[in-house]
């Protein structure tokens, strides 16, 4: 398509042929992506226009520039219009056209998009726990490997080689609400030169949820110290307002039964009773809470610890009576004396006539706490005078032992009975009227001073 016939009838010789050019080095294109073609005559030439041909088909420049300097094809790559493209230039006469050859060719060559790769996460959640740890991988053969969030590019890895079924994963470590969002990858080879990409994998949609907030763990009483057969129970609180959740207690971290749970509009609870505690259940107690969101359920945080503590009763004290035979001598107040081995304790005593227990004023008695002279034993002595009525009956003693802060009760003494019959011939029992007439103070020093002879 050169020279016109008419041209070669007058015999005229054909112009020099023009130059074309790509405004890139590339030879391959993808689809929807410009290419533009610039046709030049040689210098100093005279060019009434331009023509552009793709496979010997005339195709008319989108951009004269100017006539000296050459005219532009501009195109959207798709494969209709990939091939072998030529340009020319013709100058006019008085008698017609005269052509320049044609220019030497360039290939255009459309290349489709790679396959999309496969994305996978591990683990695959339908939602994810703020904190957790999330590992994209995105399998594909290719020169490297990007991966995109929301559509941005946020890592671009080159592979060593080209293998089949290769793959380069990302790992995203304590995952927050700032790295929620849809996920895809793709890859890229090179071909004459340059890099060829793939279409996106599918997404994969990443959304991260927060712990809901620790429950309150609470015992029925004030102290964490249980005496051996006692009960207990525990009450797990958290606020929720979800119909799907479930309240889990924990005993030294190890999943126990939950009990029974309690639902209402906002708030949540259950109940872990201990009857009758041993030493088995003592330990640490902590309990969680989950609700179910997108088919998951959301453990909260762990509570605050609470512990347990089951222990003995204390040693059992001893309960004397003085008089030692139980019957009431004329005169003389009813001493019985409560006495429990020191150790290390801060101690409360107690005193019960018929299981009922008494305080000061009762059956007009006195409490004493007295210790004896060498430290060894602590006592304590309940008077009961003389007159005082119905004081016959059955007596016994308990002290509580301060222990870790907690005040722990001692089992019982033995019974000690007083019964209602009345002598006059308990002769050294006799001073202690004339303590009791001398006043508290002699009163006390008294019975400081038989104690100790008696315990000696």
């Amino acid at each position: 398509m050169g020279i016109d016939d008419d041209d070669e009838d007058h015999g005229a010789d054909p112009l020099p042929a023009p130059s074309l050019s790509l405004d890139s080095s590339y030879k391959v294109y993808l689809p929807r992506e410009q290419v533009t073609l610039t046709c030049s005559a040689p210098p100093n030439a005279s060019v009434s226009g331009y023509r552009f041909f793709l496979q010997n088909e005339q195709q008319g420049p989108s951009t004269v520039l100017s006539l000296k300097t050459g005219a532009r094809l501009s195109l959207t790559a798709e494969k209709g219009r990939a091939g072998s493209y030529t340009c020319a230039y013709w100058r006019q006469e008085s008698n017609g056209e005269i052509s320049s050859g044609n220019s030497s060719a360039v290939s255009i060559t459309v290349r489709a998009p790679l396959p999309a790769p496969r994305l996978t996460a591990t683990p695959q959640q339908p939602i994810y726990i703020a904190g957790e740890t999330v590992t994209l991988t995105c399998s594909a053969t290719g020169a490297g490997i990007r991966f995109f969030r929301a559509g941005q590019e946020i890592k671009s890895e080159k592979l060593p080689s080209l293998r089949e079924n290769s793959s380069y994963s990302i790992k995203l470590s304590g995952v927050s609400g700032s790295q929620a969002g849809a996920y895809s990858c793709g890859y890229w080879r090179a071909e004459s030169g340059r890099e060829i990409p793939s279409e996106r994998s599918r997404p994969i949609s990443i959304a991260v949820t927060a712990r809901p907030p620790a429950p309150k763990l609470t015992l029925s009483s004030p102290h964490g110290i249980f005496i051996r057969g006692e009960s207990v129970t525990l009450t797990c609180s958290a606020s929720s307002n979800s119909s799907q959740s479930e309240i889990r207690f924990f005993q030294n971290g190890q999943r126990i039964d939950p009990g029974k749970l309690y639902r209402s509009q906002y708030h949540v609870n259950a109940s872990l009773p201990l009857s009758n505690v041993s030493k088995s259940q003592a330990g640490v107690y902590s309990c969680d809470f989950w609700e179910r969101k997108s088919e998951r359920e959301i453990p909260s945080e762990r509570s605050r610890p609470v512990s347990i503590t089951v222990t003995d009763p204390l040693p059992q004290p001893e309960l004397s009576l003085h008089p030692p035979s139980g019957v009431a001598v004329e005169q003389l107040p009813l001493l019985l004396t409560c006495t429990v081995p020191r150790d290390a304790w801060e101690q409360r005593f107690h005193f019960y006539k018929d299981g009922v227990k008494l305080v000061t004023g009762d059956l007009g008695s006195e409490i004493w706490g007295v210790e004896s002279g060498n430290g060894s034993m602590k006592v304590s002595v309940l008077i009961i005078p003389w007159a005082s009525p119905n004081r016959t009956g059955d007596y016994t003693c308990n002290y509580d032992g301060h222990v870790n802060e907690t005040w722990i009760p001692s089992l019982r003494s033995r019974v000690v009975t007083v019964n209602g019959n009345i002598t006059d011939s308990a002769q050294s029992f006799l001073w202690v009227q004339e303590l009791v007439k001398g006043g508290s103070f002699f009163l006390i020093n008294g019975l400081i001073f038989l104690i100790a002879h008696c315990c000696s």
